[in-house]
């Protein structure tokens, strides 16, 4: 395994650093920041969405979900407005929270790597929709989730088992694990894996349409 530093990486100030408006318009109007799921040619809010449905068949109607690193609240939205869910939601990132209470959004602060983890009420589902690689002590995260609700559904990006480059991207704010890696911290916090799923392939196009949009962005500077 690269070694990488191990000092939680300030997600706040990182999330503060550009308006609302800069970072839709390269991840979206609604916000959602994590891989989209295409079938073919969709544009990138359509995939952004698809990704979020992938998990309704997962979640029951109406449960009490417990949205961890919830960003600006895109797949919260959802999951209230066509799953109807009550949701409630956790961020590193005062400017996210804010946002999200603007939406009319259930949403805290809290620095989930250096604080003891708040689950805020009782829940059915903890749902990690791409927030654990966040975090540099993904097994102690894990740990704390298993007081949260019984279930827990977590969706990742991680580097292939034969990858041995650089783990830290993305400004600095990413640390990547392996897919034996997470397996591994996953079921050492206590949890029983019922279920793993391969997307890579289906999300690739994120990467290309984000960087499309920022291409966009500089060429009006």
């Amino acid at each position: 395994m690269t070694d990488h530093d191990e000092t939680p990486f300030d997600l706040d100030r990182f999330y503060s650093m550009e308006s609302i408006r800069a970072w839709q318009q390269i991840i979206g109007q609604d916000l959602h920041y994590h891989f989209g799921y295409f079938y073919g040619s969709e544009d990138l809010e359509t995939g952004l969405r698809q990704t979020v449905r992938n998990y309704y068949d997962h979640i029951a109607p109406g449960a009490r979900v417990l949205d961890v690193g919830c960003g600006w609240g895109g797949p919260a939205k959802m999951l209230m407005e066509e799953h109807h869910c009550t949701v409630t939601g956790i961020s590193s990132s005062t400017s996210q929270v804010d946002y999200c209470r603007s939406l009319g959004l259930d949403v805290w602060h809290q620095d989930v790597e250096c604080e003891p983890l708040v689950c805020f009420g009782d829940h059915d589902v903890t749902f990690c929709l791409e927030m654990i690689s966040h975090i540099r002590n993904k097994g102690q995260l894990l740990r704390q989730l298993r007081a949260c609700a019984s279930r827990l559904i977590l969706s990742e990006s991680c580097a292939a088992d034969s990858y041995w480059g650089e783990r830290t991207t993305f400004g600095g704010s990413i640390v990547l694990c392996t897919v034996s890696e997470l397996v591994r911290e996953v079921e050492e916090a206590g949890w029983k894996i019922q279920s793993i799923h391969n997307r890579r392939f289906s999300s690739l196009r994120t990467i290309a349409l984000w960087q499309q949009n920022l291409d966009g962005c500089r060429s009006h500077t």
